[in-house]
């Protein structure tokens, strides 16, 4: 059985709608090769999320346009909570300083987080050593995925972070 792993979407601009076309179109070829069912059970855009209803069509788009309401961080983490959600990846395709200065809460919240967000560039040049050390010490993934030009190139390299994290996530299950 395929090992589902749960991908929370911040950012669904030119980069993130790139990463979720890319796993909607290979996910036979995901669950067959690599035994993982990628979801997106949290999209979001700066100011609304989409949260997954059960049984609904996968048609993302439509979703977040009819059904995306104003949201706050806490309300992904209580959603995520109150519906046992787990092997959850955040994956941040935003270039949102706030959101990056959150990945400290993410992780402590028992996310992995897969990041083309450079504006934790302008952070301190330890914060990223120190997210990796924090996610390692709880048994999660810290990757931060730099200087990749154009969307298609970063939902590649996204997606391949992506697949990395669920690899390792399946071989510990």
């Amino acid at each position: 059985m395929a090992k589902r792993i749960n991908i929370v979407l911040f950012g669904i601009g030119n980069t993130g709608s790139a990463l979720i076309n890319k796993v909607i179109k290979g996910r036979k070829n995901l669950v067959l090769e690599h035994g993982l069912d990628l979801r997106f059970p949290v999209i979001t855009n700066s100011t609304v999320a989409f949260f997954e209803k059960e049984g609904a069509n996968y048609s993302w788009e439509a979703n977040f346009i009819q059904f995306a309401i104003p949201f706050k961080l806490e309300d992904v983490l209580y959603y995520l909570m109150d519906n046992n959600i787990e092997n959850i990846i955040a994956v941040d395709a935003t270039a949102s300083a706030a959101l990056a200065l959150e990945y400290h809460d993410l992780i402590k919240s028992g996310f992995s987080i897969v990041t083309v967000n450079e504006s934790l560039n302008d952070l301190p040049a330890d914060v990223g050593k120190r997210l990796e050390l924090l996610a390692e010490s709880r048994g999660l993934e810290f990757r931060q995925v730099a200087n990749i030009k154009g969307k298609d190139a970063a939902a590649d390299a996204l997606f391949d972070a992506i697949l990395d994290v669920a690899e390792k996530r399946r071989k510990v299950a």
